[in-house]
């Protein structure tokens, strides 16, 4: 499949002259290549169509569009069906502990505000994501798909209606739905994110839990989090934050569910898709023990 994608990438008309096209890992869902043409580097994507994760490739380069203007992605350079050449970011891949660090909590989520805050420039026709949509859509696939589920899924599917109910009102904007440590760079100067195929139209709130349910933030963390975001803790988010950071636990679960019996890549998702499912039910204990929703 590389030697296919490699072939193709070559063969776009976008490019200036002779071109080297390199792998570049770490994705599980498409594949990268990095590109050098004469003096310009670049991010090639091979982006199938996938509907059943709920991607829509015309929404994702929309939104990556709109980030970019809000100086929180890189460029869009070019595109067409199932290829997406972003311009190359000089820097560095976050681990887990490198987004868990006091000073990059703060300066992401000075990014994340920049993000949410532009939804005044806001133009086209973005897609609306909503977590708790997704987790049942996500669920409905995986058994059309034969895939295996957990055990006790119809469960999982009440308590996930449960926790929709005690979530609030929030005023949508773009959301990049997916922030895991590898979607988070600094250049050096700025924190960029990338890879917007989830994003969305949505409550802001869960980009927070994004970062804290992806990245193992801690209560303290998580706190420092809303802080920096909010200007202060900030009772109402906090908890809104612990219900999405469950939701979201959940919906990455079932994400990797469904790409065990989709995916080409060779990535354990069984393994993931397990141990994002215990994750989620240690978020939930830890609702019912700090009382913030009705319990179980």
């Amino acid at each position: 499949m590389s030697d296919a994608s490699t072939a193709r990438i070559r063969a776009l008309p976008y490019w200036q002259g002779e071109i080297h096209c390199e792998p570049l890992s770490g994705g599980i869902t498409n594949q990268n290549f990095v590109v050098q043409d004469g003096a310009t580097r670049c991010v090639a994507r091979v982006c199938e169509e996938s509907r059943f994760l709920g991607i829509d490739r015309r929404n994702e380069r929309l939104c990556q569009v709109a980030a970019h203007r809000a100086d929180v992605a890189p460029e869009i350079l070019y595109s067409e069906d199932g290829i997406l050449i972003s311009s190359f970011i000089h820097g560095r891949t976050f681990s887990q502990a490198d987004v868990c660090d006091p000073d990059i909590l703060r300066r992401l989520a000075g990014v994340l505000r920049r993000l949410h805050d532009s939804r005044d420039q806001l133009t086209g026709e973005l897609l609306f994501f909503c977590p708790f949509q997704a987790v049942r859509t996500y669920t409905a696939t995986a058994r059309a798909l034969r895939a295996e589920l957990p055990a006790d899924i119809d469960d999982l599917m009440d308590d996930a209606r449960k926790l929709s109910s005690q979530t609030g009102r929030y005023r949508p904007t773009l959301c990049h739905n997916d922030l895991l440590a590898a979607n988070i760079m600094d250049d050096g100067g700025q924190i960029r994110i990338v890879d917007w195929e989830y994003a969305g139209i949505g409550n802001p709130v869960f980009d927070l839990a994004s970062v804290a349910a992806n990245n193992g933030l801690t209560d303290k963390q998580q706190t420092a989090l809303v802080v920096a975001y909010a200007g202060r803790a900030d009772p109402v988010m906090m908890r809104e934050l612990q219900i999405l950071k469950t939701v979201s636990l959940l919906r990455e679960a079932l994400w990797a569910v469904i790409q065990t019996v989709k995916s080409p890549i060779n990535f354990d998702y069984a393994d993931y898709a397990a141990r994002n499912c215990e994750a989620y039910k240690e978020s939930r204990s830890r609702l019912v023990e700090t009382n913030i929703t009705g319990g179980k």
